[in-house]
């Protein structure tokens, strides 16, 4: 498959000249590059073109061309380039003949003039402007816009961003408006309007709305690479296999896989390609993952082990949909019906046996409903796979149904055949769920801010990644390089985010997933996963152990809860909070003194912020 090519081009003029043209396309080439850098699409700029330039460009890509986007002086019919003019008219047959484009932008002045002949064309969709803009204006909006894109955005998504980034900029702001067509209200002429419209054909404005640039490839690994593993591997074979799939989001993960020898690739050994699988998933799910090294024997450890996995992975998955739709709901001030509650709390005999992939389903419906942003747009396909009658869904189901037959202290008779079944069902829905490794999931604790004398304002992040082998490898950040940040993100917080060096757009997961070593000021990053509440109390699991294990809290410390003070961790109390006294034989009673068998403090809640965060989700959406 080709990739789509970005056409970019500007052109100035020394009578006329536009100060930030050259930081406009500093700012288009700095949101589109990672994604050239990965091979998802090629980029294409002129920096000073002439007519000449254009139709060579135009000329090289016939089947390519996906965006033509031009920043100059225009006219309603004209684009003033260097050393002479385009014609709208030509120019536009020119780009109907590009069979893969998808849209025009045109950055100038009054190009609204322009559209028609575009759509007579086949153009599917254009950005014009209906009056003369302004250069700031003008650069601050084609900025956002091909940043929303290039973080998996939509066009419309991308050009609602775009909008939205404005009025948060400008105290006036007109309507930016997407319309089918190019009838539109009369357009304010006054010098503060921002007049970019997004205009659609009529018979193509469903699919362009929709259209996004790549950020997945159609082939994973090559054909030998897949057959090397189910040759070399017998173990976890079909983990190992969501190798596959992550290839897709990230072309890192084959060269991780072979070494170069005398100018010849040679394939790694087999034996360390689990490590790859766990390192690109977030910890929280790749320490599941883990475990299963430990639990080689096709018995009950091992199937526990995998529905554990399965278990953990379905509530990442919910809960990052969960904290989106929180966010975004407060955000656009939805106001609920009552057949839009959503389901969060769990008390701790529902932890077992709730579906959460039947969760994500109906909080997706409620995205659709209320026409609210996606943070990742993955879950589109993901969701369509899992109310399609295909591999994810049978595997759903049949993961499912044992889990409930092991509730219910049900074993299978046939171990060795249900834990191979076990591990292929798991292996489908990591395989749905690998684009998780196109993100970066992050601890972030505390934030201060850079400011020097005329010097950049950065924002100092004490945070780390959180991907690793094994717990022991998970730490901070200790290079300043990797902790100067240009914007920020939300402390005390596990967070999502499309790429590290923004974390403007990060999704905050708290309270839902949690690094407890954040409260309690230790450098060590140790992660816990919400669990149930009782009596307004919120207890979280350690996800190092399976989830059986940690329910069992028999160590004493896998369950911690929102009630803990700093002396319940540092005298080693679990969350029964009991303290079992010495038997004395009756010989403190002899001189009347009390014995006490619960510990107290005084001393306030180290999570109480996660206590208040929980009010304030019961507070912001309509729990049932």
């Amino acid at each position: 498959m080709s990739k789509p090519i970005v056409y970019v081009a500007f052109a100035n003029q020394q009578d006329n000249h536009l100060p930030l043209l050259k930081k406009e396309g500093q700012h288009i080439k700095n949101a589109l590059r990672p994604l050239e850098q990965r091979e998802f699409i090629k980029l294409e700029i002129d920096e000073s073109v002439e007519l000449s330039d254009m139709l060579k460009t135009l000329a090289a890509y016939p089947d390519q061309l996906a965006i033509f986007h031009y920043a100059g002086h225009a006219e309603s019919t004209e684009l003033q380039l260097e050393g002479g003019s385009a014609q709208s008219k030509g120019l536009a047959q020119l780009l109907g003949e590009q069979q893969a484009l998808q849209l025009v932008f045109l950055n100038g002045c009054s190009t609204k003039g322009q559209v028609q002949q575009l759509f007579d064309a086949g153009v599917p969709a254009v950005i014009a402007t209906s009056v003369p803009i302004e250069d700031p204006k003008a650069v601050e909006f084609s900025a956002a816009f091909y940043q929303a894109l290039a973080n998996k955005r939509s066009i419309k998504t991308a050009f609602e961003f775009a909008k939205a980034s404005l009025e948060a900029a400008y105290r006036s702001t007109p309507e930016m408006t997407i319309t089918r067509g190019i009838k539109l209200k009369a357009s304010p002429t006054t010098p503060d309007t921002l007049p970019w419209a997004l205009y659609l054909k009529e018979d193509k404005a469903t699919e362009a709305l929709q259209w996004r640039l790549p950020y997945y490839r159609e082939i994973g690994l090559p054909k030998d690479m897949v057959q090397y593993i189910g040759k070399e591997l017998k173990l976890n074979r079909y983990i190992v296999m969501v190798l596959d799939a992550m290839a897709r989001y990230n072309k890192d993960i084959y060269h991780q896989m072979v070494t170069v020898k005398e100018g010849r690739e040679v394939k790694r050994d087999s034996s360390a390609f689990l490590d790859l699988v766990i390192r690109n998933f977030p910890w929280v799910i790749g320490s599941q993952i883990q475990l299963l090294r430990q639990k080689q024997q096709a018995n009950q450890a091992r199937l526990e082990q995998l529905l554990s996995t399965y278990l953990i992975t379905s509530k990442v998955l919910y809960f990052i949909l969960l904290s989106n739709f929180w966010e975004q709901s407060r955000k656009q001030q939805v106001n609920f019906s009552k057949s839009s509650m959503v389901a969060f709390g769990l008390e701790k005999g529902q932890v077992l046996t709730t579906n959460f992939l039947e969760r994500v389903l109906q909080l997706f419906q409620l995205f659709q409903s209320y026409e609210l942003m996606l943070f990742a747009p993955e879950y589109e396909a993901f969701c369509e796979q899992l109310q399609a009658n295909g591999h994810l869904a049978k595997a759903w189901n049949y993961l499912e149904t044992l889990k409930q037959q092991l509730v219910n202290n049900k074993l299978p008779a046939a171990i060795e055949t249900e834990c191979l079944k076990t591990e292929q069902a798991v292996a489908i829905l990591l395989q749905q769920t690998a684009w998780l490794a196109d993100y970066k999931m992050l601890t972030v604790r505390n934030i201060s801010i850079d400011n020097p004398r005329f010097g950049q304002k950065l924002y100092e992040h004490k945070l780390g990644p959180l991907n690793a082998i094994v717990n022991t490898s998970l730490s901070l950040y200790d290079d300043a390089a990797n902790r100067l940040k240009e914007n920020y993100a939300n402390c005390k917080s596990i967070v999502l985010a499309r790429s590290e060096a923004d974390l403007s757009t990060a999704l905050n997961l708290s309270p839902f997933i949690i690094d407890k070593n954040t409260f309690l000021n230790n450098d060590h990053i140790d992660l816990f996963i919400y669990g149930y509440s009782e009596n307004g109390v919120h207890a979280y699991l350690a996800i190092k152990h399976s989830i059986f294990v940690a329910l069992k809290n028999e160590k004493g410390t896998d369950i911690i809860d929102t009630s803990m003070t700093l002396e319940d961790f540092q005298e080693g109390r679990n969350i029964n909070r009991q303290v079992e006294q010495e038997d004395d034989f009756g010989f403190g009673a002899a001189f009347g003194f009390e014995e006490t068998t619960t510990a107290t403090s005084a001393s306030p809640s180290v999570f109480e912020i996660l206590s208040y965060q929980f009010e304030q989700l019961q507070t912001d959406l309509p729990n049932r």
